[in-house]
């Protein structure tokens, strides 16, 4: 609508000047709506050619095809709908085996801990018998080579 501002003129010009503005207003909707919207730079709903599966089909005829095609999509939907809830079966049993795999994982990295945990200590006390029984070894060495000495100290040379 329009907001005129009054400034002081007659009743009767004002209303005279509403009545034309009114009259020029259905006339651009009359002349829009015949030429398909062009004015207005919106398409006319009712000028555009009806398609050929509804040309010449009565109300009850177009009722029935409306239903058929309401029909055909609830079966799609309905399909749609088992598939949707076929894969969230899978999901969630892909879940649960995941969860399974993941206790399994875990219970294998514990052991492998303990494992590790184990060989650390059995190499410090290989290593520590090494150096051990290499030290003794000396000390056989060592041991040995005195009797020896003694020994030919002590044998007559005569």
């Amino acid at each position: 609508m329009f907001a005129l501002v009054y400034f002081g003129q007659s009743h009767a010009a004002y209303y005279h000047f509403y009545m034309e503005l009114r009259e020029g207003e259905t006339r651009a909707i009359l002349s829009s709506l015949m030429t398909g919207g062009a004015k207005r730079g919106v398409p006319n709903p009712w000028l555009f050619e009806e398609p050929e599966e509804t040309r010449g089909l009565g109300f009850d005829e177009l009722r029935q095809q409306q239903q058929k095609i309401i029909q055909e999509q609830d079966t799609g939907l309905d399909a749609l709908s088992s598939i949707i809830s076929r894969q969230k079966q899978m999901g969630k049993e892909i879940g649960n085996e995941l969860d399974e795999q993941n206790e399994i994982i875990d219970d294998l990295a514990n052991l492998v801990e303990n494992t590790d945990g184990k060989l650390r200590t059995e190499t410090r006390r290989v290593t520590m018998v090494d150096r051990k029984s290499a030290s003794c070894g000396m000390i056989m060495v060592i041991l040995l080579l005195l009797v020896a000495i003694v020994v030919v100290a002590v044998w007559p040379t005569n």
